[in-house]
């Protein structure tokens, strides 16, 4: 887990921010989510002084979330920064309803304006190509039921023989023993 900060070079404002892994990354998908017309200060801020005069640095590397918070009040005490914590980067459930409507009109302006220019240049329409329909990777009940019995036949297999090879190298040692003390017998008897 990680504290960074995003300065903007203009302004010289701060905001800090936490992710995962990547730094970098999490910048990437704050560009990504001002794409999507997202409203929120720091979209703002990119969109009008430009990606270009905003830097991005790692400010440090917590082990759990109790020493990420910690680490993250620090950096924003010390910036006297903006925090990213709660900036959106993905449309909501609403967002994503409202814009449909829209799109489904979009859509159906441009299938009529495609109809009107097909009866234009002809009057003979192409035949329709059928999709094929793509697998989705789901396989019934009876599929998944004969993968985990031959899953479950090869873990029992397997068993088998890792309990096979042990007691082969069982005997092969009570061989190796017996071998060692019928030779230390003959030796006190000389």
């Amino acid at each position: 887990m990680l504290v960074f900060t995003i300065t903007n070079n203009v302004t010289e404002e701060v905001w800090v921010g936490t992710c995962k892994d990547s730094s970098d990354e999490r910048f990437q998908q704050y560009q990504e989510a001002m794409a999507l017309g997202i409203k929120h200060q720091f979209y703002k801020d990119l969109d009008d002084f430009g990606v270009q005069n905003f830097t991005v640095e790692d400010f440090d590397v917590a082990d759990d979330r109790e020493m990420l918070r910690d680490l993250f009040d620090e950096a924003m005490e010390t910036y006297n920064g903006k925090s990213l914590v709660g900036v959106k980067t993905t449309l909501g459930k609403t967002s994503i309803a409202t814009a449909a409507p829209l799109r489904s009109t979009i859509k159906k302006a441009k299938a009529e304006s495609e109809k009107r220019t097909q009866l234009n240049t002809s009057k003979v329409a192409a035949p329709a190509i059928k999709k094929e329909k793509l697998p989705t990777g789901r396989t019934n009940a009876k599929k998944e039921k004969l993968i985990k019995e031959k899953i479950a036949q090869e873990k029992a297999e397997r068993e088998s023989k890792k309990s096979k090879q042990i007691m082969e190298q069982a005997d092969e040692m009570a061989a190796i023993l017996a071998r060692l003390d019928s030779r230390g017998s003959s030796l006190r008897k000389r």
